[in-house]
């Protein structure tokens, strides 16, 4: 059985009954009335959130949280709306679409004569990127990519290439997750979708790598470069149990929880280890907005040092 080291800092403890409200509802676009499927959902009070399925329908179990707590619901291509619990009575959340407000790029024809592979990782030390957020709600991992300085005129992006990470049988099974590609945003983080489409990535059985076409989206690369982004999906198909052992220190002792179950979801994305320095640009996703991974705590020695980041292969051209 492996150890976890993860450090759970609970100073005290309350084992009164928190009062248990179930959110049942469905997500729909506000145009059309057209489900909305894995629409993200957080309550970012409580740092808990959920995916809606294919039919834009969600069920959460909120524990203990006021009424005037909100649930943010976040899909691409549509406005972010936060909805207060005492307003979700109609159980129906209807979302906007968003106005492409992404500047105005030169159109060029894309040619394909000149293609570039950016990062090859191999020789660099593998780690899985799972749920950063513990199992608790879906987040993100996200990696910068410079534009090339040959491409002079039009650059577009190819081809993403994402791997996956697997320790045992029950993470190497088919799932799904979205594919994003965001512009540079304020202070160099990730910013506004690249790509509007809702792009719902599947992982087949023992498939260790997918190679996702994206010339049909047309997408130019801006001169200040871009993120190449996945988000997890909260659906019962990803969904897994991971058993591990927790040490909880206290003051005076430490206890440890053995075979803890905790609820994950997948895939575990393959990222690689880095050395950090200036130029170290991957960034995860809560929901206090977007951290640098290098502000992780990577005392483990499993980490041997280095920083994780993800490790995505993409090809660009002309």
């Amino acid at each position: 059985m492996k150890q976890s080291f993860i450090i759970l800092f609970l100073l005290c403890y309350n084992f009164s009954i928190a009062q248990e409200n179930r959110v049942v509802g469905q997500v729909v676009d506000a145009v059309t009335s057209q489900a909305l499927a894995y629409v993200n959902i957080v309550l970012e009070e409580q740092h808990k959130g959920t995916s809606t399925d294919a039919q834009g329908r969600f069920s959460f179990v909120i524990k203990g949280a006021d009424t005037s707590a909100s649930l943010k619901f976040s899909y691409v291509g549509f406005k972010t709306r936060n909805i207060n619990l005492t307003d979700l009575n109609s159980r129906v959340v209807k979302l906007e679409p968003a106005v492409n407000s992404l500047s105005e790029v030169q159109l060029y024809n894309i040619t394909e004569n000149n293609s570039e592979k950016i990062n090859d990782f191999r020789g660099r030390e593998s780690i899985g990127l799972g749920n950063f957020s513990g199992g608790q709600f879906p987040s993100m991992i996200a990696r910068y990519y410079a534009r090339p300085e040959n491409f002079k005129a039009g650059c577009f992006l190819e081809e993403v290439e994402v791997r996956f990470f697997s320790a045992d049988i029950k993470t190497n099974r088919k799932s799904k997750f979205r594919l994003r590609i965001l512009e540079v945003g304020e202070n160099g983080k990730p910013g506004r979708d690249l790509l509007t489409s809702n792009l719902i990535i599947e992982r087949g059985d023992n498939r260790f790598k997918t190679k996702i076409p994206m010339l049909r989206y047309r997408i130019p690369i801006p001169k200040e470069g871009f993120f190449v982004a996945v988000e997890h999906l909260f659906i019962e198909e990803n969904k897994y149990i991971e058993e591990k052992d927790y040490r909880v220190y206290r003051q005076t002792d430490t206890l440890i929880y053995e075979d803890f179950k905790v609820v994950k979801y997948l895939p575990v994305f393959k990222g690689v280890l880095e050395e950090e320095d200036e130029n170290f640009n991957s960034f995860f996703k809560d929901t206090n907005g977007w951290k640098k991974m290098n502000n992780l705590d990577n005392s483990h020695s499993v980490f041997k040092g280095g920083v994780p980041a993800p490790a995505f292969k993409i090809t660009l051209t002309d």
